[in-house]
């Protein structure tokens, strides 16, 4: 949950520098172009969960070797894709700033920070294969010291710059580089250590990493994943296109509520990486009696932490939101957006801990299964609100298809834990 939490605080550090320069025109532009990276590199965001889901059931049945083999075809494939996603980033951030309407005033900056951003492409994708090994063999310390090093250098770097240096948006995407490739480097670093460079070395000679069938249950897993993860982030995306239409002053207040909906996500999913860890290895020793043990534990902490987060919007929350920025324009909407951020924890929790549960138990389709009903639900309403109460009725179609996702998931998880003894 630390490891997570920081995560979001680098957003409300990025969002209070940027935030306090002249014009909104700034914010709306990290906010957009932040929404599309969220969008390209979190669409692969099973190099994460599937690496977690399987390395948390080999841990479980002591198989390390196996371990290892499953991180290293995760980093494979990560690499590949990364190679991919730089050979057609032009036409990537062209069709991406078309289909999100981006306002002519904002596009400049825009431009420039996708331009930099995404020479982190690399580094990002194997940090989620090293983040999820790590989550996976369950340790915690080793998974919140690589994420710290990542968040306090990038939090770092983009005051210095932007503050500092006075690079505006440049600034920002040019610190979150930086820090990536940091904690890339250093995830390496852990990953040799753990094993040892001549075991992690050898392991690529070994058959067990390049067997046709382990590759086919990856693709298979992740393919599942991935399109959970598509309908997801298009999901999420949409609240930014929306936003968009309403203004530049509607986009900049809807990425400030998006990094409430942020820490919210993050930090809950402290505890929905411990379920993937502890209950996917349960799963993994096939124990009834112990997954359902883990599940029940990580909800309760979840739950507990959820009424926090409510608690603490309820009475500091326009406190927050002022603290981010002070555009009065921007203000003003995210006081109307206020009752969303309090209901979000509470109604969000529930499909966030299904989701590790489901990790855990490498339960792809299920997962994919579950996202497109609540997707299915999500876009009229979103189209409803949006007409009946904008930016706000974007944002409680937000709540809906939480709702839905939570509903769906846990009416499928008895199926799941059938297969235990």
């Amino acid at each position: 949950m630390l490891a997570n939490s920081s995560a979001p605080l680098v957003g409300l550090v990025d969002t209070w520098a940027v935030g306090h320069l002249p014009s909104d025109v700034h914010l709306a532009a990290v906010g957009l172009a932040g929404a599309i990276f969220t969008y390209i590199f979190w669409m692969f965001g099973f190099l994460r969960m599937g690496t977690t889901g399987l390395v948390a059931q080999a841990h479980g049945a002591n198989d390390q070797s196996k371990v290892l083999a499953e991180l290293i075809r995760s980093t494979l494939l990560g690499g590949v894709i990364a190679i991919v996603i730089l050979l057609v980033h032009t036409w990537i951030r062209d069709v991406s700033f078309t289909l999100m309407e981006t306002p002519q005033a904002v596009v400049p900056y825009a431009q420039t920070y996708f331009d930099i951003r995404i020479w982190s492409a690399p580094a990002t994708l194997f940090f989620y294969s090293i983040n999820g090994f790590l989550i996976g063999a369950a340790r915690a310390k080793a998974a919140l010291l690589l994420q710290l090093v990542l968040n306090v250098t990038n939090g770092v770097l983009n005051l210095i710059f932007v503050l500092g240096l006075d690079m505006g948006v440049a600034g920002v995407a040019l610190g979150t580089v930086i820090a990536e490739w940091l904690a890339a480097l250093l995830g390496l670093f852990m990953v040799v250590r753990i094993f040892g460079l001549g075991q992690y070395f050898r392991a690529f000679t070994l058959g067990r990493v390049w067997q046709a069938e382990k590759f086919k249950k990856l693709f298979s897993l992740n393919i599942f994943i991935f399109m959970r993860t598509l309908l997801l982030l298009t999901a999420l995306l949409l609240v930014t296109r929306s936003a968009a239409g309403f203004g530049q002053s509607a986009l900049a207040a809807s990425h400030v509520v998006t990094q409430f909906l942020l820490l919210i996500s993050l930090g809950l999913d402290g505890f929905a990486y411990a379920a993937e860890a502890l209950a996917g290895a349960a799963y993994g020793a096939r124990s009834r009696r112990l997954f359902h043990h883990w599940v029940m534990q990580c909800f309760k902490w979840a739950l507990g932490t959820a009424v926090i987060y409510s608690l603490v919007f309820m009475f500091g929350g326009n406190f927050i939101a002022a603290t981010l920025t002070d555009i009065d324009s921007v203000k003003v909407i995210v006081d109307d957006l206020l009752p969303v951020i309090i209901i979000l924890p509470l109604v969000a929790v529930w499909c966030y801990q299904f989701d590790g549960i489901y990790i855990g138990a490498t339960a792809g389709s299920a997962m994919f299964g579950t996202m497109a009903i609540a997707f299915i639900i999500y876009i009229p309403s979103l189209s409803l609100l949006g007409e009946r109460y904008g930016l706000v009725g974007v944002w409680y179609a937000v709540i809906v298809f939480m709702a839905i996702r939570g509903l769906t998931q846990a009416f499928w998880y008895p199926r799941i834990s059938s297969k235990l003894s």
